[in-house]
């Protein structure tokens, strides 16, 4: 107390300015009301000094004044540099490492560099010579354009009139399944064949830019996965309207080219190659079930009537399928528009006509032909409808489960 040099200052009154003391103080704590800091942490321009007359020499402290000497340091507290200047300080240490090296590396050999002077000064001049005979014999050649250690190569380079298509990416079965659903590429090459045969036979005259194998590829390739005819007309270096037109003309060959694929068993066949699942429907000759496909809705109305499908919501084309226990497909109808029931295309379809007497056909219960098949002597497998009951009865529930796992091979062919 006796060393006037020395004073203390009270906290400021303003809450910023407080925290900014507390905050350089580093006061975890809350700062008591009477808490005062001496004037060590302060400098000499931060005071005013004041004269009174009981206190002729008071020091007071001006308004923004911030203690800034002899303040608290903790052992946590740490400069972390951000990522960035991390990565810039580290690679300031290796240069540094580099250029100690580098000199190490000179200083040494300062006395090789004196004895060797004069021998690299001769290699020089044997180099230049070499290089100036070599620009000679490359200038009197005609056919050497360029003198380089390699020839670089333009990989999109194509000599004129050459055309690229797809079928020149599609190297492996693989790639023809994906991109048109056929096996291998074998299948694929005997369905070409057919093809060219049929086509000879029928004396086609019109000239085609596509031979048969690029033109089913591309019928192919459409019908697996719907892309643009756009698309199309960029793989197969055609015109839009042009591709439009091979695909619609290459379905009526493919129709002639597929249609003997599709066989009609006989009993004895079925009965030899009968799954286990069938066990309990050994008289089944065919398992039949309906699909629909979307399409463009129609310009015509009429055919918009037809087409339009309640079910789906939109225009469609409905066929049915039937297929043997076995899993080989064995029936296909005639396309029908998406409004026609399963009923109407059943009965007209034709397939009650290859049934024999006793045989069975098993539906599901969109099939509403108990008396188509009565009078066709058919026996018809369906899975048991609920009616006005709460539940299926026992047998029901099991002939219901026995149809289901019989019928889930029929799902997974269409």
């Amino acid at each position: 107390r006796g060393d006037t040099s020395v004073s203390f200052h009270a906290f400021p009154s303003n809450i910023n300015k407080k925290r900014q003391w507390e905050i350089v103080l580093k006061m975890g704590k809350k700062t008591p009301k009477n808490a005062v800091v001496c004037s060590f942490h302060f400098q000499d321009e931060d005071f005013i000094i004041s004269q009174t007359k009981h206190s002729p020499r008071l020091r007071r402290l001006k308004v923004n004044v911030i203690p800034s000497l002899n303040l608290p340091k903790r052992k946590l507290d740490k400069v972390i540099d951000t990522p960035t200047k991390e990565k810039i300080r580290k690679r300031s240490e290796r240069a540094q490492k580099r250029s100690k090296f580098v000199g190490d590396l000179f200083g040494a050999s300062n006395e090789l560099d004196q004895t060797q002077e004069q021998t690299s000064s001769d290699f020089e001049e044997l180099a230049n010579e070499l290089i100036d005979e070599a620009r000679v014999q490359i200038s009197n050649e005609e056919h050497i354009l360029t003198f380089d250690k390699c020839i670089q190569v333009d990989p999109l380079y194509r000599p004129p009139g050459f055309k690229s298509t797809i079928m020149d990416l599609i190297r492996n079965d693989t790639d023809i399944l994906a991109f048109t659903g056929i096996p291998t590429l074998l299948k694929f090459k005997k369905i070409v064949e057919v093809g060219e045969l049929i086509v000879l036979r029928l004396n086609y005259n019109t000239q085609f830019v596509l031979d048969v194998h690029h033109r089913i590829l591309l019928t192919l390739i459409k019908l697996k996965l719907n892309i643009s005819y756009k698309c199309l007309c960029v793989l197969f270096s055609i015109s839009k309207s042009t591709c439009a037109n091979y695909f619609y003309n290459t379905i009526d060959l493919l129709y002639l080219i597929l249609k003997p694929l599709i066989i009609w068993p006989s009993k004895n066949s079925i009965e030899k190659n009968i799954p286990r699942c069938f066990i309990n429907f050994m008289s089944t000759r065919v398992i039949v079930d309906g699909t629909e496909t979307a399409i463009v809705t129609p310009k015509c109305l009429a055919c918009r009537i037809r087409t339009y499908s309640f079910y789906k919501g939109r225009h469609t084309i409905k066929f049915m399928v039937g297929i043997a226990p076995d899993g080989l497909i064995t029936f296909v109808s005639d396309v029908f528009g998406g409004k026609a029931s399963d009923k109407h295309i059943f009965e007209t379809g034709g397939i009650l006509n290859k049934c024999e007497i006793g045989d069975s056909v098993m539906a599901d219960k969109g099939f509403l032909i108990d008396e188509s098949c009565t009078n066709a002597g058919v026996k018809l497998i369906r899975p048991p409808f609920l009616r006005k009951n709460k539940q299926l009865s026992l047998n029901d529930g099991v002939a219901n489960t026995e149809i289901a796992k019989a019928r889930e091979m029929m799902d997974f062919n269409i």
